[in-house]
């Protein structure tokens, strides 16, 4: 085999440990905050943060809490974020400044399957497959959830009445187009049929420079498309997943493996003809990406660009061949079974060629094992699409400046991309700070002008937290908007002070510009 050009290596090696540390693991909005860098050090900092957090975490659950009823069955529980997003694995247009979309899990109030659920049956799931149907045999329960019941075989048998997806699922759909959307303001959305699949997908128009009247499109999450999925709590583990726990492994250590045992799972509404539910392993996947090194994250995300850049050549007639499951399913198995000591700069591109060798031979073989129920395949029923993939996957395989060139083109500049961070979160900081380190000196007077500007502007959601009447948070007492102004006047006092001391005696332009660049997603 003829030897690699050193230098390509390096320049994939290279792309692939330039890609942003981006945020995972995170289920709320509020985890997400935590990570910006508004100078930790600072307590007021710290307690910014988990405000602001706070405040988006009740708009969050206060504006979906209008797609449920008032009065039971039909009333949200909780919100939680899920898929790409919670696993920093979301696309990023920094051409159209937006990102490509978050996927939402609405856990449901007043049902809930118990480990002794499990037991009775009453959670039945079908043999080797995550499908399962959900039987009601609580009579406070049947005659709460009367109206979601199958109707078309809708008579008792010895583990109760099966509830309805496709029932709860429409009732969700309904709600959510005669109320307004999710995130104000959104100038139009399309809010798909109710089908097969388990989430309920609104596609939105972003508003760009398009104002609303009275309201700034400040605090509009520039998001491509909502996948709103209905879930429901399942405490323990999934008995056909029994065998996931014990199983020799390289990782995830026992610690987080203890963690994901205890941690429950959901089954969220897929409305098939059969009336089944889908076991979901969100809290579990959600904890192992958590889990990996800085390293493994960056290479699953080099992974699933070059896939997403080269996609057309092997999807056709709108059919997706590889999903982002086949992917992570990849990453996980792989991750498994090589030590991570293995994972290092100077090894990490080899890696990622394993990655892509190991989806070539799933898709050869027609097998890919589901992670935690191996016996479920999950290439079952894509077999006669494969071959134009596996080609062109094989062909690319071998070019290393091709799958260079790709991540490249997907993954964001981290300096492009922290500006796009800030400049959707607090507008306009980034060219304030960069205005007083030229002109050599930092006024807190134009800062505590321009955050009450910014304060103003997301008036809409502070508001409303503290308008609606759910009493989730201590805010709504004290009063969002003054609470977070008080902190955020003591912050840029101390800040201020901070950054003009430290620069007294120093070129005070390359220090703080030092500091400035230093702004990292940990």
């Amino acid at each position: 085999m003829a030897q690699v050009d050193a230098s390509i290596v390096t320049k994939l090696r290279k792309a692939i440990l330039n890609i942003c540390p981006y945020p995972r693991g995170c289920r709320r909005f509020s985890d997400m905050i935590r990570h910006i860098p508004l100078n930790h050090e600072i307590e007021e900092g710290k307690q910014i943060c988990k405000t602001v957090g706070e405040l988006l975490d009740e708009r969050i659950f206060n504006s979906a809490n209008i797609y449920f009823d008032k009065e039971a069955p039909f009333q949200l529980e909780d919100i939680l974020i899920s898929g790409s997003y919670s696993e920093g694995m979301n696309k990023v247009n920094l051409k159209i400044q937006s990102i490509s979309d978050i996927d939402f899990m609405l856990i449901l109030k007043n049902v809930k399957v118990t480990e002794e659920d499990q037991k009775k049956g009453n959670l039945a799931v079908k043999e080797n497959t995550p499908f399962v149907n959900l039987y009601l045999s609580d009579e406070g329960l049947i005659e709460m959830w009367t109206h979601f019941l199958e109707t078309s075989n809708n008579t008792r048998s010895d583990k109760g009445i099966k509830l309805s997806p496709r029932k709860l699922k429409s009732r969700f759909r309904e709600k959510y187009v005669t109320s307004e959307p999710i995130f104000t303001p959104l100038v139009e959305e399309n809010v798909k049929d109710v089908d097969e699949g388990p989430s309920v997908a609104v596609e939105s128009i972003l508003p760009g420079k398009i104002e609303v009247a009275n309201q700034s499109h400040l605090g509009h999450l520039p998001v491509e498309e909502f996948d709103f999925v209905l879930a429901i709590k399942c405490d323990g583990w999934p008995l056909c997943a029994q065998e996931w726990p014990s199983r020799p492994r390289c990782w995830p250590g026992q610690e987080i493996v203890q963690k994901i045992f205890v941690g429950g799972f959901h089954i969220v509404c897929k409305s098939s003809s059969e009336g089944d539910f889908r076991l979901s392993y969100s809290n579990a996947e959600t904890t192992l990406v958590q889990s990996l090194s800085s390293l493994q994250h960056k290479t699953y995300r080099a992974f699933k660009s070059f896939i997403r850049y080269y996609k057309d050549e092997w999807n056709r007639n709108g059919k997706k061949i590889i999903c982002s499951y086949h992917l992570k399913t990849v990453l996980f198995w792989y991750c498994e079974k090589s030590d991570p000591k293995d994972w290092t700069e100077e090894r990490i591109d080899g890696h990622l060629l394993q990655l892509i060798d190991d989806l070539i031979s799933a898709l050869k073989e027609g097998n890919l094992p589901m992670y935690f129920m191996p016996k479920y395949n999950l290439m079952d029923g894509i077999m006669e699409d494969v071959s134009g993939a596996v080609e062109k996957l094989t062909e690319l395989r071998f070019s290393l400046d091709l799958i260079t060139k790709a991540i490249i083109f997907k993954e964001p500049d981290i300096q492009a991309w922290k500006n796009f961070i800030f400049n959707s979160t607090i507008p306009g900081l980034l060219q304030l700070t960069e205005k007083s380190i030229d002109e050599g000196k930092f006024n807190p007077d134009e800062f505590l002008q321009h955050g009450q500007t910014v304060l103003e502007s997301y008036e809409f959601w502070v508001n409303s937290t503290e308008k609606m009447p759910i009493a989730r948070d201590h805010l709504q007492r004290e009063g969002a908007s003054k609470a977070l102004w008080e902190l955020s006047a003591k912050y840029v006092d101390k800040f201020i002070e901070s950054m003009n001391d430290e620069c007294k005696n120093k070129s005070l332009k390359e220090n703080i510009k030092t500091a400035f660049n230093q702004f990292r997603f940990n």
